[in-house]
């Protein structure tokens, strides 16, 4: 959650009345909800505004918007470029990630072949904590990012595998009910519904990502 330098606002309490622009939905979105509780604010406290990333960018540069919740590589870009201040990052508010998804019957017909695919996609993420510096080199060219900039972002990135566990999905349900209690998704979703089995999580699963938690 990020605010212009030279912003009156220094504290998450006083983002109160204020309009704050996300993208709806997302994982930004569950962090507004949560950030807000724990200053005992309410989520009909702030103005909302859902706005794309890279429009948002440009009205938070020109000033327009008070207060920005991003991520990287948007958030290194303001931060960086125009000095922009970080009044609460993600540290134990942090959404279950991204997933790899497929259909249930490609993952029971398969499970060999998804097994290595995700052992190798891990070998790389090992490869990129081990050496970002120059996962930084390789992306910002690609990216078009200044390389200091992309060092920042490949410092605080996550690249490691992590195994279906129910902790996890019980965090994702979580999630589900949360923007459901928000009015955010239209219907209650049972995540449940979208799993495989354990023995099915097993069969494609690396011993790399069982350990990781």
């Amino acid at each position: 959650m990020a605010v212009p330098k030279n912003s009156p606002i220094n504290t998450l309490a006083q983002i109160k009345g204020q309009k704050v622009v996300f993208q709806k939905g997302s994982a930004s979105h569950y962090f507004i909800i949560k950030a807000l509780e724990e200053v005992g604010l309410k989520y009909s406290d702030i103005k909302v505004l859902s706005m794309p990333n890279v429009e948002a960018r440009g009205a938070f540069i020109q000033g327009t918007i008070p207060v920005w919740v991003t991520g990287d590589p948007y958030l290194a870009l303001v931060e960086k470029l125009h000095g922009a201040r970080v009044l609460r990052d993600a540290t134990n508010i942090g959404t279950p990630g991204g997933y790899y998804v497929g259909t249930g019957e490609f993952a029971r017909e398969n499970p060999k072949l998804l097994r290595i695919i995700l052992e190798e996609i891990d070998k790389n993420g090992q490869w990129a904590e081990a050496n970002r510096k120059e996962v930084a080199k390789l992306i910002a060219p690609v990216l078009k990012i200044d390389l200091p900039i992309q060092e920042i972002i490949c410092g605080r990135a996550n690249y490691r595998l992590k195994g279906i566990t129910p902790e996890l999905m019980k965090a994702q349900q979580n999630v589900a009910d949360l923007f459901y209690s928000e009015k955010i998704l239209p219907k209650k979703i049972d995540v449940q519904e979208a799993l495989l089995t354990p023995k099915e999580y097993a069969a494609i699963t690396p011993p790399t990502l069982i350990s990781e938690k």
